[in-house]
């Protein structure tokens, strides 16, 4: 039986990979652009009808695609950043999408329903943090 939120029953954990797998499985091996905006749309959809609900309001999850979109557009940037700084000997951080899609997303979601979509904070990788150094 699906899980109960404030916005509706949500997506089991089979339904919804039933329903990724299915949606990948239908698409071109080498998706045009419209395609694959089409399939990352579609996968939002999933996601929000998995960890939020399935009744999530339609002019809040058009808010949500426009911040994941935001984000991708600075995916560029963000990759090559992250290069920089790995050249130039500084720490990388690997989880900078993550946070920038955070921050996108906080700017929609309440701090409950952030948490239930993208899970509890930190939202760091261990190995990208700064060893304490001791004096």
């Amino acid at each position: 039986m699906p899980q109960t939120c404030p916005h509706g029953p949500r997506l089991t954990d089979e339904e919804y990979d039933r329903a990724i797998v299915d949606l990948h499985r239908g698409m071109s091996p080498m998706p045009t652009r419209d395609e694959d905006r089409a399939r990352r749309r579609r996968a939002l959809d999933l996601a929000i009808d998995h960890r939020l609900g399935r009744n999530f309001p339609q002019e809040r999850r058009e808010a949500l695609w426009k911040a994941s979109e935001r984000v991708n557009s600075k995916r560029i940037w963000i990759g090559l950043s992250y290069l920089i700084r790995s050249l130039a000997g500084g720490r990388a951080h690997a989880e900078a999408l993550t946070k920038a899609l955070g921050r996108e997303y906080s700017k929609v979601l309440t701090p409950p329903e952030l948490e239930q979509f993208l899970g509890p904070a930190p939202l760091a990788l261990p190995i990208d943090r700064e060893p304490r150094r001791r004096a």
